[in-house]
């Protein structure tokens, strides 16, 4: 197993134990200053992964080989492929 999952998952075996980081440690045999530094890793991680939407900036050939559906709110689709966002934007203006 990797050391990295290894750590994660016992810190999160520690979140739900109810212990002290420090009595963890000792009952699993851990350096409290190793436990300390994969806490740390731990949290930069879950503070690197995004939540909600990301704004995604298409390059030129995807744009033009991307398909498209617009879906109107009286109920027309409109399902294009082979055009440029500027035209998609003009489409949804309709």
């Amino acid at each position: 197993m990797d050391k990295q999952v290894y750590m994660f998952e016992l810190i999160q075996e520690w979140e739900v134990s109810g212990l002290s980081k420090k009595a963890f440690c000792r009952n699993h045999g851990i350096a409290p200053s190793k436990f300390f530094y994969w806490i740390k890793k731990w949290k930069n991680s879950k503070l690197q992964t995004p939540e909600g939407f990301l704004e995604i900036t298409p390059n030129k050939t995807d744009a033009f080989h991307a398909q498209y559906r617009l879906k109107y709110p009286n109920g027309v689709q409109l399902e294009v492929s082979g055009i440029g966002l500027k035209q998609v934007a003009a489409l949804v203006k309709l």
